[in-house]
């Protein structure tokens, strides 16, 4: 397993923000520790090497990763690790992928 550099696209930030204010509006200080806790945990994955399951059948090249309920959507390639959404386990993946 090789070290990637987490880079993380729009789209999956705006998920960090959503899940962050869902948590906020009851519990800001939980808020903040989940969503510092999901960072943490793509932090290790990138430097970790960690490659995650094919999710081919959504998307050519796309890997996912499931951690607390959420699932992480990615694709690496030899340097880079590219969390493209934080979907949590229940929502439809093909929908948040279609071209």
């Amino acid at each position: 397993m090789k070290s990637r550099q987490l880079i993380i696209a729009p789209e999956a930030l705006e998920d960090l923000e959503t899940i962050y204010s869902g948590i906020a509006a009851d519990n800001p200080a939980a808020a903040v520790a989940f969503v510092q806790d999901l960072t943490n945990q793509l932090e290790k994955l990138a430097v970790l090497g960690i490659t995650g399951a094919s999710r081919e059948w959504v998307s050519p090249g796309l890997r996912a990763f499931p951690y607390r309920e959420r699932c992480f959507y990615f694709r690496i390639d030899d340097d880079s690790f590219v969390l493209l959404r934080v979907l949590h386990g229940k929502q439809d993946v093909t929908s948040q992928f279609a071209e």
